[in-house]
């Protein structure tokens, strides 16, 4: 894999044009997924979306929740315990 100052090296040799279509190709790479502090795992944006929907809609009350039963049949496939 090409070092971080290769990548650049390459990238100033472009014209002004590649160079805009880079910075716009990045930028959305980068807009698709966020570094977990202290870790080297990525989480997809669209993840962390519907991770704070479902926040939202529960604390709104829009979603109830699922009670400890229905979570336990959800999780494994029959009641447990």
């Amino acid at each position: 894999m090409p070092t971080y100052e290769e990548v650049l090296n390459l990238a100033q040799r472009l014209s002004p044009q590649e160079q805009a279509q880079l910075l716009e190709a990045l930028r959305t790479l980068a807009e698709q997924s966020v570094e977990v502090e202290g870790t080297t795992e990525t989480i997809p944006l669209e993840a962390l979306e519907a991770s704070e929907n479902a926040l939202q809609d529960y604390r709104t009350g829009r979603d109830i929740g699922l009670s400890s039963s229905a979570l336990k049949l959800k999780l494994f496939g029959q009641n447990v315990g």
